[in-house]
């Protein structure tokens, strides 16, 4: 904020004064908030959020693009459509700055200091608001070296058959679909099992076992015969793709932007 520590504790305590409670909690080696400090903190965030989507409005600014994106994504996805998405924008916004994140944990938006969090599969945080961008397509696929070593891959024998676990995507049981829309539920055994998609795609090339993949990650390896893909018939049941925010009556236009950039190279795909 560009002020001295003291002028930051005199207007934190004016500020407990012209309110009557105590907000923060401090002692030579530590500050926390209170009960009534972070209720205050979270009512501010969202008054800050309607007097800017306000200003804007009232002045009438055109909504370009700026300042810092911060932007969460999974490891696997990230370094492709995601990387992909977010190059668009910074070509199509060269003034925009953007810092992506890639990781397969669970993460808190305000703790990573992220606007928003692009996810594969459910959105666990009932406090966040979702965006669905779309659904990716799975396909089962091993490598001819595994494939040579267990025989033929039928839905009977899959359970029976290695397979590398993707948590949680492909673990337990998988529920297959035609293209008429039948569907088969089957149990599958995941000796090896990662929350890494990178990894998991790894093992299946190295012959761990049957694995599952999108075919924007695996369709080259197809087309080159380092992989072979089985059960041709069937697809997985397809995994939503979200960006995932924190609830806000103001969105930045650098936000908006993201998801535009994203929805294009989903389509794309």
């Amino acid at each position: 904020m560009s002020i001295a520590q003291p002028t930051a504790s005199r207007r934190l305590l004016e500020l407990e004064r012209l309110l009557g409670c105590k907000l923060a909690l401090r002692t030579t080696a530590s500050f926390s908030l209170t009960d009534e400090g972070l209720r205050l903190v979270a009512e501010a965030r969202a008054l800050a959020d309607r007097w800017a989507g306000l200003a804007e409005r009232v002045s009438d600014a055109r909504s370009r693009p700026e300042g810092t994106l911060r932007v969460v994504g999974p490891s696997g996805y990230g370094t492709g459509f995601l990387t992909d998405a977010v190059t668009d924008l910074h070509a199509a916004w060269p003034e925009l700055r953007v810092e992506l994140t890639l990781t397969d944990r669970v993460i808190d938006l305000a703790s990573a200091g992220a606007e928003c969090w692009v996810c594969v599969g459910e959105v666990r945080d009932p406090g966040l608001v979702r965006r669905t961008l779309g659904a990716t397509q799975r396909v089962l696929v091993a490598s001819p070296a595994l494939l040579a070593r267990i025989g033929p891959v039928t839905i009977a024998r899959l359970p029976s058959l290695p397979c590398v676990g993707l948590v949680p995507h492909v673990m337990g049981t998988l529920r297959l679909l035609d293209k008429s829309g039948r569907s088969r539920m089957v149990s599958i055994d995941t000796p090896l099992r990662t929350d890494s998609l990178l990894s998991s795609y790894r093992a299946i090339l190295n012959g761990a076992g049957i694995g599952a993949a999108a075919p924007w990650m695996c369709q080259a390896d197809i087309d080159a015969g380092r992989v072979t893909r089985v059960l041709p018939r069937w697809w997985l049941e397809p995994v939503g793709i979200h960006v995932a925010m924190r609830p806000s009556l103001y969105r930045p236009a650098r936000v908006t932007a993201l998801i535009d950039a994203l929805r294009h190279r989903m389509h794309r795909l």
